[in-house]
């Protein structure tokens, strides 16, 4: 046996300088590999039940009973070898192989087909881990494939890419088939923001996700988004379609972030936001929500709004609002500076509720803003009356301080009267949080 993989150690080293054609199929039990600080040495273990190996023609198929093949790694920037009890072989690289890219990597319980047409790899365990991002994957499924095969590809401008990472850019499939009815992958994401440096934490239950040429499809099971630690973003029933950039060549979570964020939809979907900062929480049944053409459509059945003093219920919104190609939505300064300068939403009712203290209701509301002019018509009862009254003012942002500032000029209230001072006085009487506070004709809400 030891002559035998001599023999193939030999053919496969004088392949090395030639055009490599390189298909895998491998069963894997563990592999970890751990790239050498200078790009050069032992890379970490593989331990494998099988593998067939086809190196430009010459098959290599290998059975490891009682672990005769378990194998260091060893790797050079255009290597990539293995030592065993029996012997050394390895493979030539191409400079810009997947395996260079690679920083920290490991694979349990796994199967992986890899060839000039496809990545197909499952397992119970995958991690991908860079100095500034980590990608994990459990009980997983995750296919590639070439947007072209080769054959119809050779008279075309279109042909492949021969870095499979790149095809998965642009074809991917995850799922959890990686073993009969386990119905979810579980994905979790790690990073560093490099606009803001802000720490980004996503767990996913993925039933289906599918990376395409220009677009992203997620039916997700659950969702969990985390910022800095503070800012917490629960959803179920997670459906939505948004769009990619068709040049993705790389992780690049804030490219993807920022291409699907200016043109995605999501289908209904609950929702549950934790702001530890605050100390409030916000829960929201979603019917819909759009953006397209620099406008977010927002559309739901309920919400709810608590902190440490009191409850707002929101019932049956509709909104649009203007959003900017760099406005990232999970900023909420970012967002309300773009509605400043062009909103338009309905509000059936709010309600606010705190202990000891009667309950106050406005309904619908129906605000405008253009340019920071606001208008605010509303139904509530006022001197004794319930009758339509109208606010005029100006809305501004103060970025600084998170604040929200509107500044009330003019009124329309019930039997003709038109009394800005007479409306500041309702106001604090029944807007009962204690992120609002009432001076004269200025209304600042603390965000």
């Amino acid at each position: 046996m030891h002559k035998i993989l001599l023999a193939f150690t030999i053919l496969f080293t004088h392949t090395a300088h030639a055009d490599n054609k390189l298909s895998v199929d491998v069963s894997i039990d563990q592999l970890t590999f751990q790239k050498p600080t200078k790009g050069v040495g032992k890379a970490g273990v593989l331990i494998f039940k099988s593998a067939n190996v086809n190196n430009n023609g010459i098959i290599l198929n290998i059975n490891n009973v009682n672990n005769y093949f378990d194998s260091q790694i060893f790797v050079r920037p255009t290597f990539l070898g293995f030592t065993t009890q029996f012997g050394n072989y390895g493979f030539s690289l191409e400079a810009d192989s997947i395996i260079n890219s690679l920083n920290q990597t490991e694979l349990k319980n796994s199967k992986l087909v890899l060839d000039d047409n496809q990545l197909n790899l499952s397992g119970e365990f995958f991690s991908f881990i860079n100095p500034d991002s980590s990608v994990k994957l459990k009980t997983f499924r995750l296919y590639c494939q070439s947007s072209l095969s080769s054959a119809s590809a050779e008279n075309t401008v279109d042909a492949p890419s021969n870095n499979m990472m790149e095809n998965c850019f642009q074809f991917l499939t995850l799922n959890g088939s990686f073993a009969p009815n386990n119905e979810a992958a579980i994905l979790q994401y790690e990073g560093i923001d490099k606009t803001n440096g802000d720490k980004n934490f996503l767990e996913a239950k993925v039933k289906s996700f599918d990376l395409r040429k220009n677009q992203i499809n997620a039916n997700l099971i659950s969702l969990k988004s985390v910022s800095n630690d503070t800012y917490t973003i629960n959803a179920t029933d997670f459906n939505l379609n948004c769009a990619k950039d068709e040049d993705l060549k790389t992780l690049d979570f804030d490219k993807i972030k920022k291409a699907c964020l200016n043109q995605i939809k999501i289908a209904p979907t609950k929702v549950n936001i934790i702001d530890k900062s605050s100390k409030s929480t916000f829960n929201l049944d979603v019917k819909d929500m759009t953006v397209k053409n620099k406008i977010v459509y927002l559309a739901f059945n309920n919400g709810s709004l608590t902190d440490l003093s009191s409850t707002t219920y929101l019932d049956k919104l509709l909104l649009n609002c203007k959003k900017e190609t760099d406005t990232d939505l999970f900023d909420l300064t970012s967002v309300l500076r773009d509605c400043i300068s062009y909103s338009r939403f309905n509000l059936q009712e709010v309600k606010s509720t705190k202990p000891d203290q009667k309950d106050s209701s406005i309904k619908n509301i129906a605000f405008s803003s253009t340019n920071g002019a606001m208008i605010i018509q509303a139904e509530a009862k006022l001197l004794g009356l319930k009758a339509r009254i109208s606010i005029y003012g100006n809305v501004a942002l103060n970025e600084s301080k998170k604040q929200l500032i509107l500044t009330v000029t003019d009124t329309k209230l019930p039997l003709g009267i038109n009394s800005v001072k007479l409306l500041m006085y309702f106001l604090k009487k029944n807007l009962i949080s204690k992120d609002i506070t009432i001076i004269n004709n200025i209304i600042t809400i603390q965000l």
